[in-house]
C-alpha cells in the first residue's frame, strides 16, 4: 500500500517544464502559437491563389486550406520545439 504513491510520483516526475512562450510578458502555450502560424500561412495561400485566378479549381477549398494549416503547424511545432 506504501508502494502506490511512490509509483505514482515517479510516473508523473517526467516533465520538465511547459512548452510555454513568453509574448510581450504574457506566456502562451508553444501549440498556440503554431496554430497562429500555420492560419496566417493558410490565409497567404488563399489570398495568393486568389491573386492568381486558380480558387476555381482549389479541390474542397475548406478541407485544401485547414490541410495546409495543419501541416504547417506541426511542422512549425518540429522546427521549432522538436527535439
Amino acid at each position: 500500500m506504501r508502494r502506490f504513491p511512490v509509483l505514482l510520483s515517479l510516473g508523473l516526475s517526467g516533465c520538465t517544464r511547459a512548452p510555454l512562450q513568453d509574448v510581450l510578458g504574457s506566456f502562451f502555450p508553444s501549440w498556440m502559437l503554431c496554430a497562429a502560424a500555420g492560419a496566417v500561412a493558410a490565409s497567404l495561400l488563399r489570398a495568393m491563389t486568389g491573386m492568381l485566378g486558380m480558387q476555381q479549381s482549389v479541390p474542397a477549398p475548406m478541407l485544401t486550406y485547414l490541410s495546409f494549416m495543419v501541416a504547417i503547424t506541426f511542422a512549425v511545432w518540429l522546427v521549432f520545439f522538436g527535439h
